[in-house]
């Protein structure tokens, strides 16, 4: 992140984790890469932050896959030179609450999952296995329909033909009617899906069940989480970038792409510079990209097609500093869901106004899942508190910028944390005198550092059109343009990870044979 002058060889907009690779797989082929970033920070939702000795990470809680056997580990020790070190926080990675004390614990491996549904349901068992069966089923078609997205035309529609029926069967339909028709208790039901706030979909009726399947595939192998926080991937991966003569310019917003006959030649800077480069890649999300185009070019089929996508679920979070032996007062590794009723509608806190307390509410202590915390004398420790919160709540504010917010919004924030505070203390009442810091972040807060369009920390919503869309690939139809990030695999860490990857496979082949 020096101020050395690069001639690049390929642009990335945005230095979320999925530019982030996208940059250091280019760099690993030899390429130096300029990587755009408009915040003072690296790394997107892989930030951490800090306040009175306490760090929280802003959007990682878990990942899957980082197991020794990991797919996705290979591919992140080869962007890294293996210089990321994770940790298990145990077995069980998900405890899962609903009403009348009934808990499923979500463990490692596949078999101790399943021995768990069915003692909780064993008029279920054989239910379950045709379940389980349906997710490989689903993770199969899933890796086709990702291939697909970095292939060429040509490439892609015969790769697609091959694949197109599992496809359909998986992706283009939603949970709810997947789900009913292999599970009969409504109870089961809601189980299965009550990890869906880690993929964005709230409503099983409006996600695709691949994707469901894909995240809690994800986790069968167990959770993980990076020694020093979400912060060590922006600090391992941007070496890797200057090595090969590229670099990380950070207060750089992009504010227009330049396009010629169709073919994209430069990005122009917020002051008025011009950078050009043979390949431009965006990870600022599909919407923001096309919100960069010509005016011309915004009216083509394939940016309507993206525009009539709607941003995802947006979140508010709230971050705890806690001191004292939290484990032995109820905290542990594993995350927790708290579901406050039974119903697996859309789980969309609509406020205190009108609700209490959200209906849904994951707790995560990120302090207890880093080995790092358990030399610190002072015993600090951290949790965070996160729930799905209805957009209109914050919509007048829109566009706003810290400063410039009324008084009215930091009171709404006031209420929030106070409505959020209570929730958890309802939950972990051992846990309460120990709390003596917290903070609240909103939608407002994730648009304004990451652009994310209505806070929409997930990106597109994740239903069965948006994974069947030819409009979300890594190729556009913009010479020199390409997409990369969420948008183009699926929400969440890893998925962008990899999507990073597929994106600088278009360029570079010999990528791709960190795939297989």
């Amino acid at each position: 992140m020096s101020g050395k002058q690069v001639q690049p060889e390929a642009i990335v907009i945005g230095s979320g984790i999925g530019g982030l690779a996208c940059a250091a797989a280019l760099a690993r082929c030899g390429k130096a890469v300029l990587v755009l970033e408009q915040q003072h920070t690296a790394g997107g939702l892989t930030q951490s932050f800090s306040r009175y000795g306490f760090q929280w990470d802003v959007g990682l809680h878990y990942l899957g896959e980082m197991g020794p056997d990991g797919q996705a580990r290979a591919v992140l020790d080869w962007l890294t030179g293996s210089a990321i070190t994770f940790a298990s926080p145990g077995d069980v990675y998900d405890a899962v609450h609903f009403p009348g004390d009934f808990t499923v614990s979500f463990a490692r491996p596949k078999a101790a999952l399943e021995l768990e549904l069915k003692s909780k349901f064993p008029h279920s068992a054989n239910e379950i296995d045709t379940f389980f069966n349906a997710l490989a089923e689903a993770v199969h078609a899933g890796r086709a329909l990702f291939t697909r997205k970095a292939l060429s035309g040509f490439f892609a529609n015969i790769y697609g033909l091959w694949h197109e029926q599992e496809i359909r069967k998986w992706w283009g339909r939603n949970s709810a009617d997947v789900v009913n028709d292999l599970i009969s208790d409504p109870r089961l039901r809601a189980v299965l899906f009550a990890q869906r706030g880690d993929y964005g979909g709230m409503e099983p009726s409006g996600t695709s069940f691949g994707m469901l399947a894909v995240v809690m595939s994800h986790y069968l192998s167990g959770g993980y989480y990076p020694l020093g926080g979400a912060k060590v991937f922006a600090e391992t991966l941007i070496p890797v970038i200057e090595k090969a003569g590229g670099m990380v310019r950070l207060n750089a917003k992009v504010r227009a792409l330049h396009v010629q006959n169709d073919v994209a030649t430069a990005v122009e800077l917020s002051d008025g510079t011009v950078l050009r480069a043979p390949a431009i890649f965006s990870d600022i999300g599909a919407r923001n990209t096309v919100g960069l185009l010509p005016p011309d070019l915004r009216e083509t089929a394939w940016a309507k097609e993206i525009l009539a996508f709607s941003p995802s679920v947006c979140h508010v979070t709230l971050y705890l500093g806690l001191t004292g032996d939290i484990r032995a007062h109820g905290a542990s590794g594993a995350n927790h869901w708290f579901h406050e009723r039974w119903d697996a509608g859309s789980g969309v806190w609509q406020g205190p106004a009108k609700e209490a307390s959200a209906p849904v509410l994951f707790v995560s202590f990120p302090s207890l899942k880093d080995p790092a915390h358990a030399r610190d004398d002072q015993q600090r420790h951290t949790a965070e508190v996160v729930t799905t919160i209805n957009w209109d709540l914050f919509a007048r504010w829109d566009g706003t910028t810290a400063q410039q917010r009324p008084q009215e919004y930091d009171e709404f924030k006031a209420t929030l944390a106070r409505s959020l505070l209570a929730q958890f203390k309802s939950h972990f009442p051992e846990l309460a005198p120990m709390v003596i810091f917290h903070e609240v972040s909103t939608p407002l807060t994730m648009s304004s550092f990451t652009g994310a369009q209505q806070g929409a920390s997930y990106g597109l919503e994740v239903s069965p059109r948006r994974f069947l869309s030819n409009a979300l690939n890594v190729r556009t139809p913009i010479s020199r343009l390409f997409l990369t990030g969420q948008d183009v695999t699926s929400p969440g860490v890893t998925a962008a990870l990899m999507a990073g990857v597929l994106s600088a496979a278009a360029i570079e082949h010999e990528v791709f044979n960190r795939l297989r």
